[in-house]
């Protein structure tokens, strides 16, 4: 298929884009089945915990001085923790099942709901592939914004080099670190591209929902504990409509990652050939 072929960015996008218009709803289909629960059970857990509380509490002491994990323990409790494991979970199922599509279309093969079983051991190499990801952006952010910018175009299709090309978790940094070399610019700006089209998307989701919010508030039964279920999960299911955009997201960096494996393997091609 002409998907899979060595690409400009331009035309990248549209063979994404065409991939999505032929393949999308089988994907949505098996999406929303798996990922769109744990997104939503992340969503319910988010909105439990006191986030102004703990903002007001941070500036507070930050005055006085404190230990602000203690502060954050005893302010969350156990919920802390199972609010960053679904997140964590969400995101890698999201993932997985959007790169194991894209992967098992590319080889001609139907992926269905009743295989999602067999992915649960990519699903947790996903998830610590993410965990790890997520620190060392962490640490490249305390050096200031360009490093961050840097390492984050760098380490862009490490998802894909995990499913894609099946490399272990430490294989798939080195791999998309080295894959990006001589295309880190072109990286960088589909990534800008992407991101610019993630917040249009979200922001035109997030609308009505702003308007369903204005609109309830001034109801008597808002107040009750239905009011504020029926008011989050509203609001969650509009999150999850939001985070259809990883969708779009990653089958446009899958289709980079074939364009990057493509030119790096010629590259060393040609210097062997040397």
């Amino acid at each position: 298929m002409h998907y899979y072929k060595v690409r400009d960015i331009a035309n990248t996008l549209k063979d994404s884009f065409n991939y999505l218009s032929t393949n999308g709803k089988n994907l949505l289909k098996i999406w929303v089945l798996f990922a769109a629960p744990l997104i939503l059970l992340h969503y319910f857990l988010l909105s439990k915990l006191p986030i102004a509380n703990i903002l007001e509490q941070f500036e507070s002491e930050m005055l006085l001085g404190f230990n602000s994990l203690d502060t954050f323990d005893t302010m969350m409790g156990p919920l802390y923790p199972l609010v960053i494991i679904t997140a964590i979970l969400s995101q890698a199922t999201s993932i997985v099942i959007i790169l194991e599509h894209i992967k098992c279309t590319k080889d001609s093969v139907p992926i269905n709901p009743e295989d999602i079983s067999s992915l649960l051991p990519k699903i947790l190499g996903v998830s610590t592939l993410y965990f790890i990801i997520s620190i060392i952006l962490g640490l490249s952010l305390l050096f200031f914004f360009f490093p961050f910018l840097f390492v984050g175009t760098k380490l862009a299709v490490a998802f894909q080099s995990y499913i894609i090309e099946e490399k272990s978790l430490i294989d798939s940094l080195v791999h998309s670190w080295n894959i990006t070399t001589y295309q880190a610019w072109p990286t960088f700006g589909l990534l800008i591209i992407l991101i610019l089209i993630t917040i249009i998307i979200s922001s035109l989701i997030q609308i009505p929902s702003e308007f369903i919010r204005m609109g309830l508030e001034g109801a008597a039964w808002m107040g009750s504990d239905l009011g504020e279920f029926i008011f989050t999960l509203i609001s969650g299911l509009f999150n999850v409509l939001t985070a259809l955009t990883t969708i779009i997201f990653q089958t446009v960096l899958s289709f980079h990652f074939f364009n990057l494996s493509s030119r790096y393997s010629s590259n060393i091609s040609t210097m062997n050939t040397y």
